[in-house]
């Protein structure tokens, strides 16, 4: 009983993240186009036309995005009131490993949207739904990340990444996640290497940017395939 109460109490959070749903909001929209039409990560992370995206567009595409998730959230930073060491104590009383280690969440309880409405949105995360009821028996949801420019490089895409996989087979059902990434993505194709994807596929030369032609790679990872990676992160000290 306490353990699946304990995976429900941090089921919305991440080692340095927690995570909040996607609200069709005024405050989210902006906070969307921000991240997903910025003009960098427009370029890397939609490699359709590159154009500049109208506030009318904008709010339909992202209307859009939220209505065919499975899943979608937005990534946040939480405040420093809402970050706990797991020993009790301050600084002086641990040992230098533990000083070491990045700070844990509490275990949010009732106070989870007090922490998700202070934190700090850096980010939006989403999963895709099944469209036809035909197939909805395959199991499988694409994911798409997007984090404001002055978050990147951090770990952060990479750890939101670990968690949608867990929250996928975990909570979600699903048998498969997949994603894709423009060749020239060098960032995005080294953190999918690392987080154990494999590689499935290469659409060649079907991407037309900046004067060239570029390949669409395909990532693939099965819940199996995920639970073995899990296991080995746990004994590694959870580091995604």
């Amino acid at each position: 009983m306490e353990e699946i109460t304990a995976k429900f109490a941090t089921a919305f959070r991440s080692k340095r993240l927690i995570y909040r749903a996607v609200d069709n909001s005024e405050a989210d929209r902006e906070l969307l186009a921000c991240t997903l039409y910025d003009p960098v990560s427009q370029g890397l992370s939609d490699p359709t036309l590159f154009r500049p995206m109208g506030e009318s567009a904008g709010k339909k595409a992202i209307e859009q995005i939220i209505d065919q998730a499975l899943l979608a959230v937005v990534i946040c930073l939480p405040a420093a009131d809402d970050v706990a060491d797991d020993t009790g104590g301050g600084a002086a009383d641990q040992t230098q490993d533990q000083q070491q280690q990045p700070p844990r969440l509490p275990l949010p309880g009732t106070a989870l949207k007090q922490a998700q409405a202070r934190a700090t949105p850096i980010g939006s995360l989403f999963l895709s739904r099944q469209r036809q009821a035909t197939t909805a028996h395959w199991r499988w949801t694409r994911l798409a990340v997007a984090l404001a420019e002055p978050f990147q490089n951090k770990g952060y895409g990479a750890e939101a990444i670990a968690w949608a996989l867990d929250w996928a087979f975990d909570f979600a059902g699903m048998h498969r996640v997949e994603l894709g990434t423009a060749s020239y993505n060098a960032r995005a194709l080294a953190v999918y290497d690392r987080l154990g994807f494999t590689r499935e596929g290469r659409r060649r030369e079907s991407i037309y940017s900046n004067g060239k032609w570029h390949d669409l790679v395909e990532f693939g990872m099965l819940e199996a395939e995920w639970d073995a990676l899990r296991g080995k992160r746990d004994a590694d000290g959870g580091a995604p």
